[in-house]
């Protein structure tokens, strides 16, 4: 397992891992029966190998971030699964992960979520974005070269899905009502959750070696939306 500060310019700290590099002992003795228990969940060595690797070096930087032992992190999980530090409150963070790598992102302030993938052919890659990307995201994949699309396909998929994670949504996000583009431009991003909240993030794609795409997102503000209360008739309205 072999941890690398990312040097760019964002707001939040962010971390590359190396996956298939096998962890200290230590490292791997830190993570809780929970994490063991899903690790053993996997079929496959090289998967389980990876997530144990993954999740310790998650321990690692928290632990360097906050002061505490990796061993003695508690986490807690949100509504849809997302994972936050349990007691005292600490910095934000998130985790990713795709094949060998996995990608780490800390903010002391801002709600984030990160993603990271390896692009691999996709047979249905135009069918696939009709069904998460918006209208306009598909019209602009539409015009693109059919050498370019891939690269973009994966460009707004980990943007969609950074914002997703940032937002704690999980599966119950409408990824069509994302608009995050398929270019690699910082945008701010507006989603109305079903939360009653009108959500705002600012997202941004991740230059990462090796081929590998990778997306920041960083919730800014969440304003409850004021929902208008219907007139109460009256005898002048009435007439």
């Amino acid at each position: 397992m072999s941890i690398t500060p990312v040097s760019w310019p964002g707001p939040s700290q962010l971390w590359q891992v190396e996956l298939d590099a096998a962890p200290a002992p230590g490292a791997a003795a830190c993570l809780s029966e929970a994490e063991w228990a899903r690790a053993r969940r996997f079929a496959f060595t090289r998967d389980r190998d990876r997530f144990i690797a993954a999740h310790a070096a998650l321990r690692q930087v928290l632990a360097a971030q906050s002061g505490t032992h990796p061993a003695l992190l508690e986490f807690d999980e949100g509504a849809f699964g997302k994972p936050a530090l349990g007691g005292e409150a600490g910095p934000h963070f998130n985790l990713s992960h795709s094949q060998s790598l996995a990608l780490i992102a800390v903010d002391a302030q801002c709600a984030v979520g990160i993603d990271i993938e390896l692009p691999r052919a996709i047979p249905d890659l135009r069918a696939l974005a009709a069904t998460c990307f918006t209208p306009n995201e598909v019209c602009a994949l539409d015009a693109l070269p059919s050498g370019r699309r891939e690269r973009a396909f994966f460009n707004g998929w980990t943007r969609k899905e950074a914002c997703v994670k940032a937002l704690g949504l999980g599966l119950s996000a409408d990824l069509q009502r994302l608009e995050v583009g398929l270019d690699e431009v910082d945008r701010s991003v507006s989603y109305a959750g079903a939360d009653g909240c009108e959500h705002t993030l600012r997202v941004l794609s991740v230059p990462l070696a090796g081929g590998a795409i990778g997306a920041l997102a960083i919730q800014t503000s969440c304003v409850r939306r004021r929902v208008s209360q219907p007139r109460r008739a009256t005898l002048e309205t009435l007439q």
